[in-house]
């Protein structure tokens, strides 16, 4: 967040950050391969600039409510092949796109000190 706010006029007309590993499917706690990608979009669908006309690509996976440290996620990050889910904003089926907020003490974030 720091270098896109010093250096915004700088940036291109299409930029791209990304965590440090190739991002893929799914959130697995604990897991090394967690790309937090939602089923059906992939890291191509970000670096294609403007598509279909948009200025931006943003795909919402997940909620938080602090400070009580719960959480919901999209049923696409945690469940592949669902026919209903796509690369839109948000599920196209609303609220019932989403799982129960839940929340999970020894959540490596929690124990890290991260939240």
């Amino acid at each position: 967040l720091h270098h896109i706010v010093h250096k915004y006029d700088n940036l291109v007309d299409w930029t791209v950050f990304s965590q440090a590993t190739t991002p893929g499917w799914g959130y697995l706690i604990g897991g090394s391969n967690n790309g937090h990608l939602n089923d059906k979009v992939s890291f191509d669908d970000y670096v294609r600039p403007f598509p279909e006309g948009r200025d931006s690509f943003f795909v919402i996976n997940s909620a938080s409510q602090f400070p009580r440290a719960a959480q919901l996620n999209r049923h696409g990050i945690i469940v592949q092949g669902l026919p209903e889910e796509g690369s839109e904003m948000c599920p196209k089926q609303g609220a019932d796109g989403w799982t129960d907020w839940w929340f999970l003490p020894d959540h490596p974030h929690l124990k890290s000190g991260d939240m």
